[in-house]
């Protein structure tokens, strides 16, 4: 009897480049001796529901699409009691979780690694009562993946980002916050803070941690204090292009758990997928939760 594959598309995402790969990815995966069932996304959400209704019931779960399609896939995975291993086809503007993971972004490349390669198992993390694959962020930039229109980043990729973040230093907004975890707490006024658990974050490598492991159990808890005038900008920039163990605007830490409480509701995004504006939010690691087919890293 063959095994049963859930292949979930988004055929929007990025330039929807997925659209002219798909039959040859499904061809590939028929002639492996799986059933293939496949589901194209139409909206928010669809992904979680199908992997939440219909998963279960499937050997191996695929998904095709950026991190938010990723998200939601991971998201319905969390709420099932027997989790099929997850296989993951990037075809987003940056793939941040692929790039950690080191799978191909050819569509057909990422297919044989599914077939070939073991599945690793590696955390993921839960936001109050959501989950998030590789980072949730507040503050400076964090909007611009999700308020940044697909069109924009679908022709200028990676600079979309960059274009649109340049656009809101003028008007930085800060937020008050105390941040708590099992060994130490920090009040502050911050700009920008994110929780990841990813060796890329925007698409750009080593700005949290160069030591990350994705099955530790711990995150990488990245916070930058507001800058009061421009020089104090000029200090933060180069604390990020050259980062050291005594920073004036730049905390780095692991924790397994941290508690972010705001002084008032503060926007967060997860995967680059608005997260909404608690001022509360309980962030917790659940180490390995995910098993997904991973490459080798290149030497």
């Amino acid at each position: 009897m063959p095994q049963k594959l859930l292949f979930i598309v988004n055929p929007n995402s990025g330039k929807g480049e997925i659209r002219h790969h798909a039959i040859d990815c499904i061809d590939r995966f028929v002639k492996a001796g799986y059933e293939v069932t496949v589901y194209t996304t139409q909206q928010s959400g669809d992904a979680t529901e199908i992997v939440t209704g219909h998963g279960a019931a499937f050997d191996l779960i695929v998904c095709s699409g950026g991190d938010g399609t990723l998200n939601e896939t991971v998201a319905g995975l969390m709420q099932l009691d027997e989790k099929p291993t997850l296989g993951y086809i990037p075809a987003g503007t940056t793939n941040d979780f692929a790039s950690s993971l080191c799978i191909p972004r050819k569509p057909i490349e990422a297919v044989e690694l599914i077939l070939h390669a073991k599945p690793y198992s590696v955390d993921v993390g839960r936001f109050n009562n959501r989950y998030f694959t590789y980072v949730a962020g507040f503050g400076a930039f964090t909007e611009v993946s999700y308020s940044t229109p697909q069109n924009t980043k679908n022709i200028l990729g990676r600079m979309a980002y960059l274009i649109e973040g340049i656009k809101s230093l003028s008007a930085l907004k800060t937020y008050q916050v105390q941040v708590a975890c099992e060994d130490r707490t920090i009040e502050h006024e911050f700009v920008f803070g994110m929780v990841t658990n990813a060796t890329s974050v925007g698409g750009f490598k080593g700005i949290v941690a160069h030591d990350v492991g994705l099955d530790d159990g711990l995150f990488e808890v990245f916070l930058v204090k507001a800058p009061a005038n421009p020089l104090d900008i000029q200090v933060l920039l180069n604390e990020l292009l050259n980062p050291t163990n005594d920073n004036k605007f730049i905390i780095r830490f692991k924790t397994p758990y941290v508690r972010f409480t705001a002084e008032h509701e503060m926007p967060w995004t997860l995967d680059g997928e608005f997260g909404g504006a608690p001022r509360v939010v309980e962030i917790t690691n659940c180490r390995q939760a995910l098993h997904i087919f991973v490459g080798e890293p290149k030497k």
